[in-house]
């Protein structure tokens, strides 16, 4: 993909735009980032969006007063913080009618008894709204609707992207920040064709920044966060743990997939399709570490593990062989639709082994539905994955690292495509002491390497 300009996309979470010093901080960011103009996406202000579905749960059981308290405490969370950038006047007028849809909207909902999926996104979007017309206030920018551009299906709460319209519809935005505008946006949210608001779902408002570099055919997007970048593991079990510089496309992919929280898979897609570079960097600490996440893959020594991830909560539902493939299939299609998430399917002549984290009420109650079917269930487990490139020229570098690891009980290796990873399953209570030693013996000393 050709790329005329060297447009960069900014996006800023809701703890870096969260306070009005924290806005002060993005702007100078923006400044030095973009003296030429481009795009920058804002997500709500922090603990907008729970308190505007705590709004909507309480609308929804007819509770409207308790709503319009939501509602009220959203209100001065907001005119706190333009008031202490000065910025109250400039930001009322665009805020009242958004203000008044959303006291609309719960006096509608408590009038149903209902708080609908396409309602809450509606109420949604005025968090991610009133937020990004504050930023564009306090960045000297203009504040542009990114429902204008970015077209989805009508799956209210995890909308998907319709790639083909969204680049078509973005062809006027490429022509103005071509031209040196910079413009201001909201994350997370869309619109079907029909002009009905949708929210992209998890990771939502990162998704929605590469998803715009994408059809903008951006150079390079920038996620702005509280870390210091994509570390190698996590810093509250590993205090050591660093960040990584340069990391590759399938690393990131994999990370996501195992557990770190600064990356989501929805958000990488579009760094494969189009090949823009994406890094991940602190508001707090401009100046410190980042990880640049790379199209091509960056140069590793054979067998170099680059980080260590996990993900907590896993249940095993063991299947006998006899079940065959018809049973534990249909169990994961029911608790992924639950809202579940799949890291495992072991099939073997022995039977099958299913590890899932039901991260949902729905998702917690189809697993105990499956479990009071006298079905082998096993909770308190976690899934640890070794990550890196080099793990691509020397595979069996990996199970050498879990060779050293001695009576560890595993309960299972997970593989898939991806060459860069190897997880295993053990017990939850074994992380504390786990993840630590991993990092010692496998990133730490796959550094030292020359």
């Amino acid at each position: 993909m050709s790329r005329p300009t060297s447009l960069r996309v900014l996006k800023f979470g809701g703890s870096s735009v969260g306070s009005a010093e924290a806005l002060r901080r993005a702007a100078a960011i923006v400044r030095e980032a973009l003296p030429a103009g481009g795009l920058v996406v804002v997500s709500a202000l922090r603990g907008t969006t729970d308190h505007i579905l705590e709004a909507c749960a309480a609308a929804g059981a007819g509770d409207l007063a308790s709503a319009q308290t939501h509602l009220a405490a959203l209100r001065e969370r907001h005119r706190e913080a333009a008031t202490g950038l000065g910025l109250l006047d400039t930001v009322e007028a665009p805020w009242k009618p958004l203000l008044d849809r959303l006291d609309q909207l719960l006096t509608g909902m408590a009038m149903l008894g209902e708080a609908t999926p396409r309602g809450r996104d509606a109420a949604l979007a005025v968090g991610e709204t009133l937020s990004a017309h504050l930023a564009a206030a306090c960045f000297q920018g203009t504040f542009q609707d990114v429902r204008e551009v970015l077209r989805t299906d009508g799956r209210f709460g995890k909308a998907r992207p319709q790639l083909e319209a969204l680049r078509a519809a973005a062809a006027p935005w490429r022509e103005a920040l071509a031209g040196g505008a910079l413009w201001i946006t909201q994350g997370f949210l869309g619109a079907t064709a029909e002009g009905h608001t949708t929210t992209l779902g998890r990771g939502g408002s990162d998704t929605s920044a590469t998803l715009l570099g994408e059809a903008l055919e951006a150079e390079e997007v920038q996620i702005w966060t509280d870390v210091d970048g994509v570390l190698s593991a996590d810093p509250s079990l590993v205090p050591e743990a660093r960040p990584i510089p340069r990391m590759s496309l399938g690393e990131a992919e994999a990370l996501s997939a195992f557990g770190a929280k600064v990356l989501h898979a929805d958000s990488l897609a579009p760094v494969g399709r189009a090949g823009f570079r994406l890094v991940v960097a602190n508001t707090l600490r401009p100046g410190a570490s980042r990880t640049e996440i790379l199209p091509a893959p960056p140069l590793r020594a054979a067998g170099e593990v680059t980080s260590v991830a996990y993900k907590e909560g896993i249940s095993l539902l063991r299947f006998p062989a006899a079940a065959g493939l018809e049973a534990p299939l249909d169990a994961a299609r029911r608790l992924e639709e639950a809202g579940a998430l799949r890291f495992g399917l072991i099939a073997s002549p022995a039977g099958t082994l299913l590890a899932i984290r039901p991260d949902t009420p729905a998702a917690a109650k189809a697993l105990d539905a499956l479990a009071a079917s006298d079905l082998p269930c096993e909770s308190g487990w976690a899934v640890v994955a070794l990550v890196g490139e080099g793990l691509r020229t020397d595979p069996l570098a990996a199970l050498r690292h879990l060779a050293a690891l001695g009576q560890e009980p595993i309960g299972g290796l997970l593989t898939g495509s991806s060459t860069v990873s190897i997880a295993f399953l053990v017990p939850e209570s074994r992380l504390g002491d786990l993840i630590p030693r991993l990092h010692d013996r496998c990133v730490t000393c796959s550094q030292e390497q020359p």
